[in-house]
């Protein structure tokens, strides 16, 4: 009875300090914080991905949801961290400038908006077949094992060799400026060289040489041309030799 006696005080003093604890514990009305990271390039047809760091204020009520914007556009939101979200990137204009933010919701009602972040669209180069363009001439698409083997599309257009013989391709540019045109080729034949121009203007024809390492050994050839916005047609004509074609890419520089 004496050890009981002895021990109560203890535990009377045991609650009133646990008590004074719960007591002690942070209340807060601020308000809590968001920032919003993401990286300067949003790659076209890929995940742009966004990442939003969002605090509670010591003491604060608990987070709530992040939402997610493209200007005043909500894209998405995200109720448990961490708060990522993927946005695939549906434009298609070379150096368009996105803009996106956050906003940040907490259980007391507080909401609360994330910096800036902007990133401009990079579009990746295009690719077409040659045997899907217009073939001219002489010149005809051809998929023999070998080929189906070696080319890209499982096709080539070869005998491309006289004059009137290539293809033809059409293009549509969104945004003006220098374009990288680059060119697959092989040849079976020394001293063979293509031409290329743009929309008919043949006194601005530019020609590259194809070393002669068999054919079906694809090579690339990267030319720059300066585009206009708009629809514009990519010719590839037999200059010397005798050569073969598997595919052109174009590309904003």
């Amino acid at each position: 009875m004496n050890k009981l006696l002895y021990l109560c005080p203890l535990f009377l003093l045991w609650i009133v300090v646990g008590c004074e604890r719960e007591e002690d514990l942070p209340v807060s009305m601020n308000p809590p914080t968001l920032r919003l990271d993401a990286d300067t390039v949003a790659l076209s047809e890929s995940v742009y991905t966004l990442t939003a760091e969002g605090k509670s204020a010591y003491g604060g009520p608990q987070l709530s949801k992040v939402e997610f914007y493209k200007g005043e556009e909500k894209i998405g939101e995200k109720t448990i961290a961490p708060y990522n979200f993927g946005y695939t990137v549906t434009e298609l204009i070379p150096e368009e400038e996105l803009s996106f933010h956050a906003v940040l919701f907490d259980r007391a009602g507080n909401r609360v908006q994330s910096n800036t972040v902007k990133a401009k669209v990079r579009v990746g180069a295009k690719r077409i077949e040659a045997e899907n363009t217009i073939i001219r001439g002489v010149a005809k698409k051809a998929d023999d094992p070998a080929t189906r083997e070696t080319s890209s599309g499982q096709a080539k257009v070869g005998a491309i060799d006289n004059t009137d013989s290539g293809i033809d391709a059409t293009i549509q540019i969104l945004a003006a400026g220098d374009y990288l045109i680059r060119v697959a080729a092989g040849t079976g034949f020394d001293g063979t060289t293509h031409k290329i121009y743009i929309d008919d203007q043949f006194a601005e024809a530019k020609v590259y040489s194809i070393p002669n390492r068999g054919w079906n050994t694809w090579q690339t050839f990267d030319l720059v041309f300066n585009l206009s916005e708009g629809t514009h047609k990519i010719s590839i004509r037999h200059n010397t030799g005798y050569g073969e074609l598997d595919y052109l890419e174009y590309s904003k520089l």
